[in-house]
């Protein structure tokens, strides 16, 4: 709407997307608390480590409703170019949720102690400030301010939600797509000992931070080539894309060779212990694959958002992670993890045993 230059129209759809964004956060609240019952007992949990987790995810569920309507109101802001409020609203969050931490954790200044389920407290209270934050910007600020948001009543279009869910829950289904296959490999890596999880896990967080470059990228891309597409330029929108997708390949491509050269530094960042270092190592070493990879799909998915086109994404991430990905790693699980023990070295023969069963606590 920006690009081709229909601001008139802007408050009312962003006004929608907030209803929406309610109703869905009205929705998986009810969900949440009609199943965590029932997935907490599938968890094999003991019976102090349930109610901490119960009570938990009912203090974070207070947050759900200002998480949702947030995160429209940040797409709002970043549409208009100006991501530094969004770095500004993130930053400052940041400190608060730590001090809102150690107060309900570990009750400082006369708090309530409450240990873990502090924390589910802090982070709703969290979610509360930053869309507070949010409000207060768009209100307030240029070139927002000249919208008048929140200022006039708007009724619910089920027209505008047809259309806003059209596109949103295939955005959605994308990302849960490709978010979720991390927690089903970790389900997958649950049959091997505690020094190959703990592995695993160090190498994903660290592969995890550089995929945060071509993400970025990917985001910047939604913007540009929006407005571009918006406004009927489409050669410029093709050179925002190229452009993107080289400099994301680039980034990439650098950061493969660092992988490949400092794997042992990295790995030692995360632990002093030398056989779980020499593990991560070799995990490290898949990881460089995947850094090229993401430095072009990630940029490529952003720019077809721009489009409009989550079609696209939506049967990538389903085929690509889900039909190929998952079952594949299921098959060759058994086989393929045996060749990285084996060249990790007799110095982990005395460590890696069967790793201890789930339901072992229950």
């Amino acid at each position: 709407m920006i690009g081709a230059n229909k601001r008139k129209d802007i408050p009312f759809a962003l006004i929608q997307a907030v209803y929406l964004a309610f109703s869905i956060a009205i929705t998986v609240f009810l969900i949440g608390w009609g199943t965590m019952d029932l997935l907490l007992n599938h968890m094999g949990l003991t019976g102090h480590v349930r109610t901490i987790a119960s009570h938990y995810l009912l203090a974070l569920s207070a947050g759900i409703i200002p998480l949702f309507i947030y995160n429209a109101i940040r797409c709002f802001i970043d549409a208009h170019g100006q991501t530094k409020i969004t770095m500004i609203i993130t930053f400052t969050a940041l400190p608060i949720n730590i001090l809102f931490n150690d107060l309900f954790i570990f009750g400082h200044l006369g708090f309530p102690r409450l240990g873990g389920v502090g924390a589910g407290v802090a982070s709703a209270i969290s979610y509360w400030v930053v869309m507070g934050m949010a409000i207060l910007f768009v209100v307030k600020l240029q070139p927002f301010a000249g919208y008048r948001l929140f200022r006039r009543f708007y009724p619910l279009s089920l027209k505008a939600w047809k259309k806003l869910k059209n596109s949103a829950y295939r955005l959605a289904f994308s990302l849960f797509f490709e978010t979720s296959i991390f927690s089903a490999v970790t389900l997958l890596m649950s049959q091997f000992s505690t020094i190959v999880i703990a592995a695993h896990q160090a190498a994903i967080n660290f592969a995890s931070l550089l995929y945060m470059m071509p993400f970025s990228m990917s985001l910047a891309l939604t913007i540009a080539v929006s407005y571009e597409a918006g406004a009927k330029r489409f050669n410029d929108a093709m050179q925002y894309s190229f452009l993107g997708i080289g400099i994301a390949f680039t980034i990439g491509l650098l950061f493969a060779v660092g992988l490949f050269f400092f794997n042992q530094d990295i790995a030692f960042l995360y632990t002093r212990s030398e056989p779980v270092a020499r593990m991560i190592q070799h995990f490290l070493l898949y990881a460089i694959f995947f850094q090229l990879s993401d430095a072009i799909a990630a940029p490529i998915q952003g720019a077809l958002r721009g489009y409009k086109d989550v079609n696209v994404t939506f049967i990538m991430a389903l085929v690509s992670y889900w039909v190929i990905g998952l079952p594949l790693g299921f098959f060759l699980s058994p086989v393929l993890p045996l060749s990285v023990l084996l060249a990790t070295g007799s110095v982990l023969s005395a460590d890696l045993g069967p790793a201890p069963s789930v339901c072992s606590q229950g």
